[in-house]
């Protein structure tokens, strides 16, 4: 799958011939020899920026910075170039783009925009929903019940998705949703468990402030935890992703159950009881192996989930709902 691809930029650029160019040590020293528009275009994935700063003999710190200015002025041509530096602390395109209609980027000095763009970033960890849609947060909500986690980097976190090859497509999808983020990784790999060799799907986002709410919201001391403000999220959507991710549905007895094993039985009692005042749904806490919890659905309870959720599942999943075979 490919990325999205910055609009195109001015055309007659240079030639860029390694043989042609001392190495580069500085941003101004790369404007000179190369149009940064162009070139920031020619890093689309995990591992160009070194592959390029080896070929192009800039250093790679330098060439990132590029990267960045270029980002900026394929949207935003007339800007200053001082401005694109500060601007790049915006992670995204629909970043810039929402912030540029709330501010004026050309009128706004230098030192304002600063301070805009740090209010910006931190109240996205304030409220998610500045930046992205419903959709989006959902599926967050949803996976991070499930498989997915959050990151925590430096400074902010990225979201990370793992799904067996067999679920390819509901991957993809989940990709589809998230595509206005930047992916550092998207990836097949082996995997062992229990002796059993099988194949996984990893996709990563780069970080960005927004995921930081998430690390806060299900994160303490670096334990993923169920709590009653994380609950308070959860809807019809969120939960048709959780049962996607961690349900599974008995064709001998019509019932699902939630594999919600990383859970402690205090917070399967919170799940339980959120459960039956949101959705008047009632289902039983299931022990397993000595060690997991889980929750099951009774009959009657399943086909009313089933009724809450299908809206939202995607094709590629209905199996997860008893409607055909995987």
């Amino acid at each position: 799958m490919e990325q999205n691809k910055q609009d195109q930029g001015p055309k007659n650029v240079q030639s860029y011939e390694a043989k042609d160019i001392q190495v580069l040590g500085g941003l101004s020293a790369v404007r000179k020899r190369f149009n940064v528009v162009e070139l920031s275009q020619k890093i689309e994935k995990q591992g160009d920026i070194q592959a390029l700063s080896k070929k192009f003999k800039i250093k790679p710190r330098i060439l990132a910075l590029a990267k960045d200015e270029g980002r900026i002025l394929s949207q935003f041509p007339n800007l200053q170039k001082s401005k694109a530096g500060i601007l790049s602390g915006l992670r995204t395109d629909r970043d810039l783009k929402l912030f540029a209609q709330n501010y004026d980027i050309y009128i706004a000095p230098a030192r304002e925009l600063i301070k805009l763009v740090r209010k910006w970033n931190n109240d996205l960890q304030k409220n998610p929903l500045h930046l992205i849609d419903q959709k989006e947060h959902d599926l967050i909500i949803g996976s991070l019940l499930g498989d997915a986690s959050i990151r925590k980097r430096e400074r902010n976190s990225c979201f990370r998705i793992s799904h067996s090859i067999k679920q390819e497509a509901y991957i993809n999808w989940k990709y589809g949703i998230l595509r206005n983020f930047e992916f550092s990784e998207f990836y097949r790999r082996k995997r062992t468990i229990n002796g059993i060799e099988g194949e996984i799907i990893n996709f990563a986002t780069k970080t960005h402030p927004v995921f930081n709410y998430y690390r806060n919201l299900f994160y303490k001391d670096n334990i993923k935890t169920i709590d009653q403000n994380m609950l308070q999220h959860l809807n019809a959507r969120s939960l048709a992703i959780w049962i996607c991710d961690d349900g599974s549905f008995s064709r001998t007895q019509d019932i699902i159950i939630l594999c919600t094993n990383s859970f402690s039985l205090e917070e399967h009692k919170l799940m339980r009881d959120y459960f039956n005042k949101k959705f008047g749904l009632n289902p039983t806490i299931g022990f397993r192996d000595k060690k997991y919890f889980y929750l099951r659905f009774r009959k009657e309870d399943s086909k009313k989930l089933i009724e809450i959720i299908k809206p939202f599942i995607p094709e590629c999943m209905k199996y997860k709902i008893g409607e055909h075979q995987k």
